[in-house]
């Protein structure tokens, strides 16, 4: 079905689609959103597609109603183009209509009814986060600190008399904070909401309300309250407020009065995004390497993002290293392959007290990163050489796969807890949207695990962003002299919403993030991008066995899997041999294994010490280990 377009300005309207203020008649159009659905058009868009036709650009998809009975209705349509805008009016009458409109460029969007015209439920994207919202949710939960402080008992009353359950953070569950619209009331001395949004600026004597997305679902709203006061006139404000129609995100109450109030921006109209134009960059802004880092002479904290398993990457980050040492060697190495337990060996390393198979002993290099260390090594013998501090960054693997796994920081225990900062911030802008493309990359559950599962991997995620930005401002606090080049992941370089503003808001320093340029960069998550060849390491020596640590008593590496195509299998080696030597080294556990041949080559044969049980036993007692024989087996890596 083709439709006609008018043509209806130079570029697409902004004002009239998004952030634009509320009047009376969008407020009467939010409380009948919020209280009445009866009778209202639910409308959704499915299959939208572009294709080129005969030098035009074909769009097509499926307008749907969702609700029964269906309507009849004239749906208004906005087609934004990045140089001007089209309208189409859609009549609608059955459970799907398709459509098919023939436009002269590409659209970025559309929007359905963008003015709000249709009787129509509202989508999600179009409702501001309200006090009315949280109290018109199906779910909700207020969180209060250990001990309410007595005065808050009008308040307490009031909740009460709303039928909103109480509890405090302790008692609650991780997938109850998913699965409800949510109220944190903070006293001067506990503040629950810590974990979930940054600490308030306010002043003292204040009290304030601030309605947000749930950080954890946003679906659901959060609304944090800040009871910096308790005196009476401005409890009695702020009863009176939130017994009001409640058409506010934003509320501050001071001497009995209220002193600021405000109606969060939300879109209108169904919006589909379709078409996003590539980004460019003009040659004649390119700069080479040194006028970048001459640029950079000033700045404190560099970050160089990685894609772990990019040799190129790392021998940008090497590059950097260097040059930023020629500017200042008062310089630091700031590495998230490594947890804060592991500081002790890096410093001991670093000092030339141990050597490198120890540091990857006792820093535990191969349980806690599972990518080649030889990625790192010459960083890592940079900062040794000139003697440069190697700052740990991360947090225990252990927490953070436990949050991820079991849906929360509540899955951990009271000693855990001690080990993760305290003050932690879900609600950074586009957070929540880059974690869940990363996630939906990443997972393939069900869609109701998928959202349990992504609470806990969004809390994983910014944990290990905050551990990393309260490492560098310990440091830097401590070293005030110093500057520190930051070696982690890109997703946790985004200048926008991973480490760089954690650390701003617990010190204000200069800060820069470079990128390898492989894809369209993210409006705003970095400073420069480099222009890298790929290049990859040389092969490493494999002996083509998968092992364990051997028993406590029976120490060395057991085969528990051998490569059917490796040297290993070919020479004789055995699943359940027990390798205890490599070239008359002795090997007690795995992470021997792995050091000893991080100092092969490949080619070379290898004089492989193991220990066998006899061949009746399928599952060897240590004892049936020791009656069997020790072989020496030559294998050629």
């Amino acid at each position: 079905m083709l439709w006609p377009l008018i043509l209806i300005g130079l570029a697409a309207p902004t004002a009239a689609g998004q952030n634009a203020p509320f009047d009376q008649e969008i407020k009467t159009l939010l409380l009948r959103e919020l209280h009445d659905h009866a009778g209202l058009a639910r409308l959704a868009i499915s299959e939208a597609e572009l294709a080129e036709k005969k030098g035009q650009v074909e769009l097509s998809f499926t307008l749907r109603q969702l609700q029964t009975p269906h309507q009849d209705l004239a749906v208004p349509l906005l087609i934004v183009t990045p140089e001007r805008s089209f309208t189409a009016t859609l009549t609608s009458r059955e459970a799907a209509t398709p459509v098919s409109l023939l436009l002269p460029e590409r659209p970025t969007e559309i929007r359905l009814d963008p003015y709000q015209e249709v009787s129509r439920r509202l989508d999600r994207r179009e409702i501001p986060p309200t006090w009315a919202g949280f109290v018109a949710a199906d779910h909700r939960l207020a969180i209060l600190p250990d001990a309410a402080p007595a005065a808050w008992a009008p308040l307490l009353d009031f909740l009460h008399e709303l039928g909103i359950e109480t509890t405090t953070l302790a008692e609650v569950r991780d997938r109850q904070l998913a699965a409800a619209s949510l109220l944190f009331l903070s006293s001067p001395a506990q503040n629950p909401a810590r974990g979930f949004f940054a600490e308030s600026a306010q002043p003292a004597d204040t009290m304030s309300l601030t309605v947000r997305d749930n950080p954890l679902n946003p679906e659901h709203w959060a609304v944090q309250l800040v009871m910096g006061s308790t005196a009476a006139p401005d409890l009695a404000a702020l009863l009176n407020q939130l017994n009001s129609p409640g058409l506010f995100s934003q509320v501050l109450i001071r001497d009995g009065a209220i002193q600021q109030q405000s109606l969060a921006p939300a879109t209108k109209g169904l919006r589909v995004g379709l078409d996003q134009p590539p980004a460019g960059i003009a040659v004649a802004d390119r700069r080479d390497f040194q006028q970048i880092m001459t640029q950079l002479a000033d700045t404190r904290v560099v970050y160089v993002g990685e894609v772990h398993n990019r040799y190129e990457d790392h021998l940008l980050q090497l590059r950097v290293l260097r040059a930023m040492h020629r500017q200042n060697p008062r310089l630091a190495l700031g590495m998230e392959m490594f947890p804060a337990s592991a500081q002790a060996a890096l410093d001991a390393y670093v000092a030339g007290e141990i050597d490198e198979p120890r540091f990857l002993k006792e820093s535990n290099y191969f349980a806690n990163w599972s990518f080649d260390y030889r990625l790192y090594r010459e960083i890592i013998d940079f900062a040794r050489h000139h003697r440069l501090p190697i700052v740990a960054l991360n947090l225990e693997r252990g927490i953070t796969s436990k949050v991820f796994r079991e849906g929360g920081i509540s899955a951990l225990s009271a000693e855990e807890q001690r080990q993760i900062p305290a003050d932690r911030d879900l609600a950074l802008p586009h957070y929540h949207q880059r974690l869940q493309g990363a996630f939906r990359m990443h997972d393939s559950d069900s869609l109701g695990e998928e959202a349990d599962n992504f609470s806990g991997f969004l809390q994983a995620q910014s944990l290990w962003d905050e551990q990393m930005a309260t490492r560098i401002a310990e440091f830097l606090r401590s070293n005030p002299g110093h500057r520190l080049l930051a070696v982690v992941g890109q997703g946790h370089s985004d200048k926008r919403n991973a480490i760089p503003p954690r650390l701003a808001r617990r010190l204000p320093v200069s800060q820069a993030v470079i990128l390898p340029l492989r894809e369209q960069p993210v409006q705003g998550a970095a400073d420069y991008l480099m222009f890298l060849a790929p290049q990859n390491l040389p092969e490493p020596a494999l002996l083509g066995v998968r092992v364990q640590d051997g028993a406590e008593d029976l120490p060395g590496a057991l085969v528990v899997g051998l490569n059917p195509h490796g040297k290993a299998q070919a020479a004789g080696i055995l699943v359940n041999d027990l390798i205890v030597g490599l070239d008359n080294q002795q090997i007690a556990d795995a992470t021997d294994l792995r050091i000893a041949l991080l100092y092969k080559e490949p080619g070379q044969t290898v004089l492989v010490e193991v220990q066998r049980p006899p061949a009746e036993a399928e599952e060897p007692a240590e004892h049936d280990r020791q009656e069997g024989e020790s072989l020496t087996i030559a294998v050629e890596l």
